[in-house]
């Protein structure tokens, strides 16, 4: 039996003369910083160095959170913020810079693992996380930013980063881009399908060969492979109806981490018009399967002997 398919990603900063409490920079410390209770701990945070009176006297933001490439303009990545300035009213949310320069700050029960404002869960049990302070309100001055790690009981991470044999660890953001504008595409492994020999009246078996079926459309719009067999003829001139062949179909995802899913057709008698060998819906279609079927063809007893062809053609939509 044969069968064919139809195819349809450096600044300097100087010290003023008239400040010398700001020369050494800002500096921060955490306590604790290390060994901290993953369910939820109180870290007190000091600074020293920081200019109150600097960027609109508008101050700082001190956070806990992982340092990531946007972490000075998304403030949805930390777990708890305060904002700290010249003349604030110590509250929930807020704490006091002083005139020289210093500040005394609470963050509440900081756990190890959270979701954040965007809705990341984020573990710094695995990724590194830090005590933060940026410049508020948005201000792109990067002068009164620092980091401090902080890291949990049963946490990988540890040390001042690029410390040796710290165990600090950094970040990367990979970026690629996808593009859509893929085909659906059908491949099958050769033309030509061999049945057993068989009596009349008995059953002639096999296997399909193997299709292939690739949804790279980025749409995920959903697909269907159907099979439709003609009559079997001899050159001695008998006829076996396709209405005879049977098949029982199988289908796999291949994992490629596409996620697709794929069902098989139901078993079915009657070749002579379509049926499914097997589909995916909308919305799970993108991705590589793998499809066949059992094949049963019965001959009937009072046909010529001889040997039988039929055509099978696989149509994929």
């Amino acid at each position: 039996m044969r069968y064919r398919p139809i195819i349809a990603a450096a600044g300097l900063a100087v010290a003023g003369l008239a400040s010398p409490a700001h020369a050494a920079g800002p500096e921060t410390t955490v306590t604790p910083k290390t060994d901290v209770n993953p369910a939820g701990q109180d870290l007190t945070v000091t600074g020293s160095g920081f200019d109150p009176n600097k960027n609109n006297k508008f101050g700082i933001y001190v956070a806990f959170g992982p340092k990531t490439a946007d972490y000075a303009t998304n403030a949805g990545i930390f777990q708890s913020t305060k904002w700290v300035h010249l003349g604030a009213t110590p509250s929930a949310g807020q704490d006091e810079l002083k005139a020289d320069g210093t500040f005394a700050t609470t963050l509440p029960g900081v756990k190890a693992k959270y979701t954040d404002g965007n809705g990341t869960a984020v573990d710094c049990l695995v990724t590194q996380c830090y005590v933060i302070t940026i410049a508020a309100h948005g201000v792109p001055d990067r002068t009164q930013d620092t980091f401090t790690p902080v890291t949990f009981t049963g946490g990988e991470g540890g040390g001042e980063p690029g410390t040796p044999g710290g165990g600090a660890t950094e970040q990367q953001t990979l970026t690629a881009k996808v593009t859509a504008g893929g085909t659906l595409a059908l491949k099958v492994a050769g033309a030509n399908v061999g049945l057993s020999d068989a009596e009349l009246g008995g059953h002639s078996t096999g296997s399909l060969n193997k299709a292939t079926v690739t949804d790279t459309r980025g749409t995920n719009a959903g697909w269907s492979l159907v099979g439709q067999v003609s009559d079997f003829t001899s050159p001695e001139g008998g006829t076996i109806p396709g209405a005879n062949l049977a098949w029982g179909p199988a289908a796999s995802v291949v994992g490629d981490g596409s996620n697709g899913q794929v069902t098989a057709g139901a078993p079915a008698l009657g070749l002579n018009v379509a049926r499914t060998l097997g589909s995916s819906q909308g919305g799970v279609s993108g991705g590589v399967f793998e499809l066949g079927a059992g094949l049963d063809l019965q001959i009937p007893a009072g046909v010529p002997a001889g040997s039988y062809t039929g055509t099978l053609t696989l149509t994929l939509s």
